[in-house]
């Protein structure tokens, strides 16, 4: 490994080993329902344990059988089974927060950065506190299916996306062999850095140290390493909103949002239903000039085609959160996607309210 990948490892490290710690409890209605009573027994009235912020809940919700369920109906004299049926399927287990649902093909750290307010304010909540659902599958509100597979399956097509955006093509992505996926999925599955890094690093090679907008040593000069160009930065924007859906594509309607965001400051409690999803293949430089790179600024008003004035005034009213980590406005994107991009590749930034 040479200086410069090694450069790119560690950060990539400090943020795959991001953890929050989760304390669940079983739905009310749920327990009544399964064990007859609303109390549970000791010591399973509630479960702890750590969730990798990159990482989604169809990965840990075996655990959560295994450790916390199982047990907990044996010892009250239940049989998770029933006539060699599961009475608890993994596929139908489903988290909420504060009567909200979560969205299980959303990383676990983004729906963390989206709901809990305090997390912009640096006083984030923790442990997280969650209900789980074993029963009344929201499917109006949930992509029906949260199994493992199926999770596979969505990441690997943002993946596809992710490469399509950086690059113009998929063939990074679909020249992997198949033993490379598995071993890529693997990693991201089980959490284990070196088999997702492996992959990861064939399919996103190490950036151009002059696109990065800032010296990565004293000396600005980095040697060894292949280096590469990307023709955009993927990047998805979850701005809180009066209300609002996934981007429609249509503009006007799209900059009226954008306007309304801060107006959630004085509310108490996030809803994932009031995040404006939009995206837009950012490039890494300013038109024209390919000597000054685009900010996180300048990709905000980009995506939702914001004059500059208005974008500025804005801008200085709102936060950006990255990975749990409020980022100035006027940081490069390319450095972004760096340095804090998810395991799909892209980068997840979250804009509340200052």
């Amino acid at each position: 490994m040479d200086v410069r990948e090694a450069e790119q490892r560690a950060p990539l490290q400090r943020i795959w080993d991001g953890m929050i710690p989760i304390e669940l409890q079983l739905a009310a209605s749920d327990a009544i329902e399964l064990l007859a009573s609303a109390v549970l027994p000791e010591p399973f009235q509630t479960f702890y344990m750590l969730i990798p912020r990159v990482s989604y809940f169809p990965f840990v919700t075996s655990k959560i059988k295994e450790r916390w369920l199982d047990p907990m109906f044996a010892l009250s004299g239940n049989n998770t089974r029933n006539n060699n049926n599961d009475v608890i399927k993994e596929h139908e287990l489903w988290f909420e927060y504060r009567g909200q649902a979560l969205k299980w093909h959303y990383p676990v750290g983004l729906l963390y950065d989206m709901l809990v307010s305090d997390v912009a304010k640096g006083q984030p909540e923790l442990p997280w506190s969650l209900t789980l659902h074993v029963r009344k599958f929201p499917t109006t509100k949930l992509v029906p299916g949260p199994s493992v597979q199926s999770m596979k399956d969505m990441f690997m097509a943002m993946i596809k996306e992710s490469d399509f955006i950086r690059n113009g093509s998929t063939k990074r992505v679909m020249d992997l062999a198949k033993s490379d996926q598995m071993q890529f999925l693997e990693g991201l599955e089980t959490h284990s850095f070196e088999k997702y890094y492996a992959i990861h690093s064939i399919i996103v090679p190490l950036m151009d140290p002059r696109s990065l907008g800032v010296p990565r040593t004293s000396s600005g000069n980095i040697s060894g390493g292949s280096r590469s160009q990307p023709k955009a930065i993927p990047l998805k924007f979850y701005m809180e909103t009066k209300g609002a859906q996934e981007d429609s594509g249509n503009v006007a309607t799209t900059n009226e949002r954008t306007m309304t965001a801060a107006v959630g400051a004085n509310a108490k409690q996030a809803d994932i239903g009031m995040f404006h999803v939009s995206q837009f293949p950012v490039p890494l430089n300013k038109d024209g000039q390919s000597d000054s790179a685009n900010t996180v600024a300048d990709a905000f008003k980009l995506c939702y085609e914001i004059a500059d004035q208005s974008g500025d005034a804005f801008v200085s009213n709102c936060l950006c959160l990255s990975q749990g980590i409020a980022v100035p406005w006027e940081t490069p994107i390319s450095w972004l996607a760096e340095n804090l991009y998810y395991a799909d590749c892209f980068l997840h930034l979250v804009v509340v309210s200052a």
